[in-house]
C-alpha cells in the first residue's frame, strides 16, 4: 500500500491539458452534474466537496450486478480540484475488501487508506475504490451468495473501475488518454491480479504483491492442523528469533539481509537440541513444525505449492502459529483464553465462504487433506477468487505493464509463489519479459514491516508508470528502509528498528551482490550490483 508521496514526471503536453481540464471541472462537483456524466448503470448516491486537507470532489455510487444477481457493488471516485495530471489510481484493499475507501471513511481501516488517498490526490491522481460487492473484511459473506462471491472474485472491482474511469474522463473533459494504475498487496494484490487475468483492458499498469499463484490460503489450515495436533510443535517467539539469527549468520549479505536462503545450505535440523531442551536449540517437534511451514503443501489433487522462507520467522508468531501455545480443547479457538493467530480466523472464513459453502465449517476438525473429495473442492474453487491461470496474454495484448513483487520475509503468503507463477507464465505467454517484471524484496514481512526496504511499493509504482507511459522497462531499483506503517491487520508485526539504508532490488532471476572494495559501506545500494 502506498504511504508517502510519489514524485512523478509528465510530458508538458499532458500537464497543459490536465491543468486546463482541472479548471473546467471546478464547478462540476454536484450531484446533478455527476449524474449527468455517469454511465447509465452507475447510480450516484452522494457527491460532496471536500476542502481539506487536499481539495477534491468525493463521489459515492453503486452498480447492481446481474447474472448472477442482483447484488449491489458500491464504489467511490475522488477527483482532485487542483493539479490533475491525467492519472487514475484504483485502491487495492487488503483482506476481503468490504468497504469503500474514502478520505472521510469511518471504517476500522478507513484512516489507513485515507492517508494513502490524500497523498495520491495531492500528486494529482484521481483515486477510486470499491467494496467489491459486500460488507466486512472476512469471507463468510459468500456462503449461499454466488453473486457476491463472483463480485468479490473480480466482477465488482471491474464494474467499479469502468464506471469511475468514465466519470473521471468526463469530469475533466479529457481528450487525451487517461493512464490507469492499480497497486495492492495481500487482498489488494489479489484484486490487481484478477484484473489482469479477467479484465485485461482495465489498467495500463499494475503493481501486485502476493496476488498470483496456487494455494489461496490453504497453507493456513495445513500449518494450523499440524500445530494443534501436537502443541509441543509450537515454536516460542524467542526461538523464532534464534532461528532468524542463525539463518542470517549463514545466509545474509554484509547488510544483514537474506536474499536467497536456498543457495546458502542452511538446514534447520542443525539447530536441533542434542539433548535436553534449551533456549539455544530447537526440540524435534519444533524442527518438524518449521519444516512444515517451509515445506511444500498440497493445494489440489496432484498439485502442491511452496511454503514460507525461514529468513524472517519472527513474524510467524502473530500470523501463523500464535504468540502462545495452543493448549485449549476448544476447536473454535485452541489458543484460548489467548487470541488465535491471524491464520486461524482468516483460514476458517476463507474455507467457509470460498470453498465449502458452510457457515460452521471448522478448519481443524472438518478439512481432511487425505480426502480426495476435499482436495478436489479446494482445487476446483481456487480460480473463483485467485489468479491461478498463467495465461496473461490478454493483458499483454492490451499493452499493460505488470510488476510482481514478493517480500522474502513474508509471514502470510509464501513468497516463492511469485517465482513459480512467473515460471509458468513464461512457458505460457511468449515475450513475458516485455510486460512483466518480478522482484523479490529481502527483509520485508507481509506487505511491510521487518528490516528491509519499506518504500518498495512506492518505487515500483514509479517504475510501472514510467514503463506504461514512456516505455522504459524497469531494471534495477533502489529502495530504502525508512519506516512506514505495515499492512492493515499486521499491527502485531511492526517495522523493526533498523539502520538507515538503501537497498538494490533486482529483477528476478538476478540477485543483488555486494561487489565494492573491502570496508565499503554495505548499507548503500551504490555498492551493490545486480548479477
Amino acid at each position: 500500500m502506498i504511504k508517502r508521496a510519489v514524485t512523478l514526471s509528465l510530458s508538458s503536453l499532458l500537464l497543459s491539458v490536465a491543468a486546463t481540464s482541472a479548471v473546467a471541472a471546478q464547478d462540476q462537483c454536484t450531484l446533478e452534474s455527476i449524474r449527468a456524466i455517469s454511465p447509465k448503470d452507475a447510480v450516484i448516491d452522494a457527491v460532496k466537496v471536500v476542502e481539506a486537507p487536499v481539495p477534491h470532489c468525493e463521489v459515492l455510487g453503486h452498480i447492481i450486478t446481474q447474472n448472477p444477481g442482483p447484488n449491489q457493488v458500491n464504489f467511490t471516485v475522488m477527483l482532485p480540484e487542483e493539479r490533475f495530471h491525467g492519472r487514475y489510481y484504483f485502491v487495492g484493499l487488503g483482506a476481503a475488501a468490504g468497504f469503500v475507501p474514502t478520505t472521510t471513511s469511518t471504517e476500522l481501516l478507513g484512516s489507513y487508506y485515507a492517508n494513502t488517498t490524500l497523498q495520491l490526490l495531492n500528486q494529482g491522481f484521481a483515486v477510486a475504490g470499491s467494496d467489491t460487492g459486500h460488507k466486512g473484511m472476512m469471507w463468510d459473506f459468500a456462503i449461499d451468495n454466488p453473486a457476491a462471491k463472483l463480485d468479490h472474485g473480480h466482477r465488482g472491482a471491474h464494474v467499479s473501475a469502468v464506471a469511475t474511469q468514465a466519470i473521471t474522463k468526463a469530469y475533466y473533459d479529457m481528450k487525451d488518454k487517461l493512464y490507469r494504475y492499480h497497486l495492492g498487496c495481500s487482498g489488494g494484490g489479489r484484486m490487481g491480479a484478477m484484473a489482469a487475468l479477467h479484465h485485461p483492458t482495465d489498467y495500463d499498469g499494475l503493481v501486485v504483491s502476493t496476488g498470483f499463484g496456487n494455494g489461496n490460503s490453504v497453507w493456513f489450515p495445513w500449518i494450523v492442523q499440524y500445530l494443534v495436533e501436537n502443541p509441543d510443535r509450537w515454536v516460542p517467539p524467542a526461538k523464532l528469533a534464534l532461528l532468524e539469527r542463525k539463518v542470517a549468520e549463514a545466509c545474509a549479505g554484509p547488510d544483514g539481509l537474506v536474499r536467497d536462503v536456498n543457495v546458502c545450505g542452511f538446514d534447520v535440523a542443525s539447530l536441533k537440541c542434542p539433548g535436553a531442551d534449551s533456549d539455544s536449540c530447537l526440540t524435534g517437534p519444533q524442527v518438524d513444525m518449521i519444516k512444515r511451514i517451509t515445506g511444500r503443501f498440497p493445494v489440489a489433487p496432484g498439485v502442491d505449492a511452496p511454503g514460507f522462507s525461514p529468513t524472517n520467522p519472527t513474524g510467524w508468531s502473530s500470523f501463523l502459529i500464535g504468540n502462545t501455545k495452543p493448549t485449549s480443547k476448544d476447536m473454535n479457538n485452541p489458543w484460548a483464553p489467548n487470541p488465535p493467530p491471524s491464520s486461524f480466523g482468516i483460514g476458517q472464513s476463507i474455507l467457509r465462504g470460498m470453498y465449502f459453502n458452510k457457515a460452521d465449517f471448522n478448519m481443524i476438525t472438518d478439512l481432511d487433506f487425505d480426502n480426495p473429495e476435499h482436495m478436489k473442492i479446494l482445487g476446483d474453487h481456487h480460480a473463483d477468487w485467485g489468479a491461478v491461470s498463467p495465461d496473461l496474454s490478454g493483458f499483454k495484448k492490451a499493452g499493460g505493464k505488470l510488476i510482481i513483487w514478493a517480500p522474502i520475509g513474508e509471514n502470510a503468503v509464501p513468497p516463492a509463489n511469485a517465482i513459480e507463477y512467473y515460471d509458468d507464465l513464461k512457458k505460457t505467454v511468449p515475450g513475458t519479459d516485455d510486460f512483466v517484471r518480478v522482484y523479490m524484496v529481502p527483509g520485508v514481512l507481509h506487505c511491510g514491516g521487518g528490516p528491509g526496504p519499506q518504500d518498495s511499493p512506492e518505487r515500483f509504482l514509479d517504475k510501472v508508470i514510467d514503463w506504461a507511459e514512456q516505455g522504459n522497462r524497469p531494471d534495477e531499483i533502489v529502495a530504502s528502509a525508512t519506516a512506514r506503517p505495515v499492512t492493515p491487520g499486521q499491527a502485531a508485526t511492526p517495522v523493526m528498528p533498523t539502520l538507515s539504508r538503501t537497498v538494490l532490488l533486482c529483477p528476478h532471476p538476478q540477485v543483488a551482490v555486494f561487489d565494492a572494495k573491502k570496508g565499503a559501506f554495505p548499507y548503500d545500494a551504490a555498492n551493490w550490483t545486480c548479477k
